[in-house]
């Protein structure tokens, strides 16, 4: 065969082999972005930084923000083991050590995360940027203390450590990623944080946000859509007090077995007024937290003849659903499939 055919046949191989590693990893990239809700090819980014910047989230929800708007820039890492409860989580010294090696630290604040700031202070001039993204975006209060009896009250005030540990330090309800609205102003402090970290990224980050933000609109309007037009307003939950902010938001009649916090144990009082809510106004299903023991909800549903649905409320992930990629909005669409059914809408 002549050599120059044997040339072009190699050529033509070459060509042929790049073209196929560049669709690959463009569909990979593809994936990736469809699974946080941005369209690769509508952000470009021009100038990747050498080393990307480690960000460490307490919660999973900052943790899907991390990496939804740093993308490519951003080394996003989860502070929270998969599967263990947000409220009682205590750093170890490890986690203080890897807090000491990132450039940028997102908490919620002290009402959620009381151990923060103790921690940022002891790590003195090795302590990292931190961004308290929900400074001044909690604001229901008050739920965990109307289902509160008097000699309950004055047996938490009794024990100041565990009541700080709960609460936080002002009562606040700490779940404020549940609102969609909420969790697109936080997306907007996140990006404004990372562009101060890194400036040659703003426009990156920016385009990042918009397009993160469209979807938390959208997703919105689904709930709104969705749950308009419901036989049922009630929503009574048997676990801690976890969705008031998308209850307050979508207009939702929410009632919980506990307080704000997993390890707050349900009164008598409380489960007799649950039941009665359950019998008076004919509901068909009530609602459980998936991370949480399912005793309570059981033992609910068994003397009410009603069923269970599950929610997950984005404190965590299971060890196998943050392997998955599972995203917040992810969460936030089966929520509001699971509520469209307990809520008998149509």
């Amino acid at each position: 065969m002549p050599k120059r055919f044997i040339f072009m046949g190699i050529f033509v191989l070459i060509i042929a082999t790049a073209a196929w590693f560049a669709a690959a990893n463009w569909q990979t990239q593809k994936s990736e972005d469809i699974n946080t809700g941005i369209e690769s090819e509508n952000v470009v980014d021009n100038s990747v930084p050498s080393a990307k910047i480690s960000v460490v989230s307490s919660l999973f929800p900052w943790y899907d923000l991390s990496r939804v708007i740093g993308g490519e820039r951003v080394e996003a890492k989860l502070l929270l083991p998969p599967g263990v409860e947000a409220h009682a989580f205590e750093p170890t010294p490890s986690d203080m050590i890897a807090l000491s090696k990132t450039k940028l630290f997102i908490y919620t604040g002290d009402y959620m995360e009381p151990w923060a700031q103790d921690i940022l202070d002891g790590l003195d001039g090795s302590a990292p940027a931190s961004l308290v993204i929900g400074q001044d975006l909690a604001v229901l209060e008050g739920e965990e203390h109307e289902h509160e009896e008097d000699g309950e009250e004055h047996e938490h005030e009794e024990d100041g450590e565990e009541h700080e540990h709960e609460h936080g330090h002002s009562g606040l309800d700490p779940h404020i990623w549940l609102d969609p609205m909420i969790m697109s102003k936080a997306a907007g402090r996140l990006a404004k944080a990372l562009a101060e970290l890194d400036p040659a990224g703003k426009s990156y980050y920016n385009q990042r946000l918009e397009a993160y933000q469209s979807h938390l609109d959208q997703l919105d309007v689904d709930y709104r859509q969705a749950l308009d037009n419901c036989q049922q307003n009630n929503f009574i939950f048997a676990g801690h007090y976890a969705f008031g902010y998308l209850a307050s938001r979508y207009n939702l009649k929410y009632e919980a077995a506990q307080g704000f916090s997993p390890d707050a144990e349900s009164s008598p009082q409380q489960l007799r007024a649950l039941s009665d809510l359950i019998k008076s106004t004919s509901v068909k299903y009530i609602f459980a937290e998936e991370l949480e023991n399912p005793q309570l909800a059981e033992a609910l549903a068994q003397e009410n003849g009603v069923k269970i649905l599950l929610l997950n409320s984005a404190h965590n992930l299971s060890k196998d659903d943050l392997k998955d990629g599972l995203s917040y909005l992810d969460i936030m669409q089966s929520n509001l499939k699971q509520l469209r059914t307990g809520l008998l809408c149509r």
